[in-house]
């Protein structure tokens, strides 16, 4: 039989010359439609597919011009800032402006009875864009169906539909990838575009839907069904696409992938393997359907490249690695980085693949990385992550530290990955708030802002440290690192804050500290984050904990953007930055 869908000698693109009509069946305002733009299904990839292709594309240049505009809007406060001229003023056009769009960043929504936190209002408004364009050019035009059988055998509804889930699909697999070009451009880290790549996978099974059931509806009024399913291949093609395409996005919800996310993981590649196989051969070489195909695999295979390419230089067969136990359910994984291999900023986060775990060492997890770089001038660069024991990879690796005082190992270690991309020191005060092991997240940056502060000529002139933890327990491993930061600064230029939430234990280390407060209780963010507005003008607030920490971080930011748009005050410009455990 061979491959009866591929003609030979290989055609890329089908003809765009109109066969198969029978005009003599057709009035003239019937042969006038099946030519005119958006009805034409010989013009319909570049109608409906260059369409979607253009949509998506601006919505990424939009999003790159504004982070170029806050990149350069942060830069200009790089300097010393002087108490008079202009910078007393109430906030201005620009700023106003600003606080009004890092809103739609800030605010978020909860279901508190099922413990669901939404994302952020401004990837709300991207998923709903998306939506209202997909729907409006998918049932813009009409008619849906063609009135005469002799117009063709593609329903009109069924063949926009095709063209637009196949001009979503490079873009769906760009929003995937670790090594990121959307999130290069647009400065979001890869692991909060996944929301867009969750949701344009939804738009694409939609319009998949869509584009299956006018066939099967058409056939049946034409009395064509069962004829069509034994003989067109295209029939079986598109059952096999779409099966696999409903289990990727039935199974992709968090209460299916959550709890099972290493099995989640290979199943989600190998049904996307079939699912764009069948997809391929479903459309064939219909006009310039395998052209979305090329694009596709560009992208996908560069960015896997990069990053293939990037661990074998970094780490090649693995990094000498000692593990230890630095605290009540917590681990310290400290690398040795040979020198020039790997650099990294802080706030910035690897997966890690340890070797010698047995079946974990097929897994790699992200964390944070929790040190400075500080390879200059040495053979080798000190890494360390500390984890918070869980299940899995962190399970595995507690076991093999339990009564003992370390253990080695070798692991790949694939990044760094995120990070911050506005310069904290322009802003005159900055606020690093954890929760827990998300100190991991802003420790670094609290040592690293510390020492710039020290070498003088920056705008920044006060740092707030703040951190949540159970008890003095797990304080211990942080805080040596926190001491050491502090003391580089007087106490005028510094403040850390370090809350016991387990208020019936007694506080360790810290209380011996006096440039330390030892506090009783959860901290009161919303208090906290409105203590920043009231500080001064240019403030920065850097967050990472649990869900219900960086939502009541983020509520209270919300309100003080909508004060600054408001006019009010003297803040002008409220920089925040999340990070979460998980996505």
């Amino acid at each position: 039989m061979g491959l009866i869908w591929l003609k030979h000698p290989v055609l890329w693109h089908s003809s765009r010359v109109p066969s198969g009509y029978d005009y003599t069946a057709m009035t003239d305002a019937q042969k006038l439609l099946i030519v005119t733009r958006w009805h034409n299904w010989y013009t319909a990839d570049w109608d409906y597919g260059q369409t979607t292709l253009a949509f998506f594309c601006a919505a990424i240049l939009a999003a790159a011009l504004l982070n170029g505009a806050a990149w350069i809007r942060a830069r200009k406060g790089g300097t010393m800032i002087s108490d008079s001229g202009n910078n007393l003023k109430k906030p201005g056009p620009t700023d106003k402006l600003t606080a009004a769009l890092r809103y739609t960043t800030a605010r978020q929504w909860r279901l508190r009875a099922t413990r669901w936190y939404a994302p952020p209002l401004a990837a709300v408004l991207g998923v709903a864009g998306m939506c209202v364009f997909v729907m409006a050019l998918l049932l813009g035009a009409r008619p849906f169906y063609w009135p005469n059988e002799a117009m063709g055998h593609s329903p009109p509804i069924a063949t926009r539909a095709g063209w637009i889930s196949i001009a979503i699909m490079p873009f769906m697999i760009a929003f995937a990838t670790k090594i990121n070009f959307v999130a290069l451009l647009t400065g979001t880290s890869h692991e909060k575009l996944q929301v867009f790549h969750r949701w344009s996978a939804v738009f694409m099974y939609i319009t998949s839907l869509v584009h299956t059931f006018p066939f099967i509806i058409n056939d049946i009024m034409m009395g064509e069904m069962v004829s069509q399913y034994k003989l067109s291949p295209w029939y079986w093609t598109g059952v096999a696409a779409l099966v696999p395409q409903t289990y990727l996005i039935a199974l992709s919800w968090g209460v299916f992938r959550n709890p099972y996310y290493e099995i989640f993981k290979k199943l989600h590649f190998i049904a996307s393997g079939i699912f764009m196989a069948a997809l391929f051969i479903h459309v064939n070489f219909r006009l310039t359907s395998w052209d979305y195909f090329w694009a596709t695999l560009a992208l996908y295979v560069l960015a896997w490249l990069a990053r293939v390419g990037r661990t074998l230089y970094t780490t090649r067969l693995g990094l000498p690695a000692t593990l230890t136990s630095v605290g009540p359910d917590l681990v310290r994984l400290s690398v040795c980085v040979p020198a020039g291999r790997m650099k990294w900023a802080p706030g910035q986060h690897v997966f890690v693949r340890a070797l010698g775990l047995g079946v974990h060492a097929l897994t790699s997890h992200p964390f944070t990385i929790s040190s400075l770089h500080s390879g200059e001038g040495k053979e080798e660069a000190e890494l360390e992550l500390v984890m918070r024991v869980h299940g899995g990879l962190t399970h595995a690796l507690a076991r093999r530290v339990a009564g003992k005082a370390a253990w080695a190992t070798r692991v790949v270690v694939d990044g760094p990955y995120g990070g911050l991309h506005v310069p904290l020191q322009a802003y005159e005060r900055v606020y690093l708030l954890a929760g827990g092991s998300g100190a991991t997240f802003t420790l670094p940056i609290f040592a690293n802002l510390a020492a710039t502060l020290k070498a003088g000529g920056v705008s920044c002139q006060r740092i707030e440290f703040v951190v949540a933890v159970p008890d003095g327990d797990n304080y211990a491993w942080m805080e040596p690192a926190v001491t050491a930061a502090a003391a580089q600064l007087p106490d005028t230029a510094v403040g850390v804050r370090v809350h016991y939430t387990r208020i019936e234990e007694p506080t360790k280390g810290s209380e011996s500290d006096a440039s330390v407060d030892a506090l009783r209780g959860r901290p009161v963010l919303g208090d906290i984050v409105r203590e920043a507005h009231a500080s001064a003008r240019k403030v920065a607030i850097v967050a990472c904990g649990p869900d219900e920490f960086l939502y009541d971080v983020r509520s209270a930011v919300a309100e003080s953007q909508l004060v600054i748009a408001d006019g009010f005050g003297t803040c002008k410009d409220m920089f925040l930055h999340t990070e979460t455990y998980s996505w």
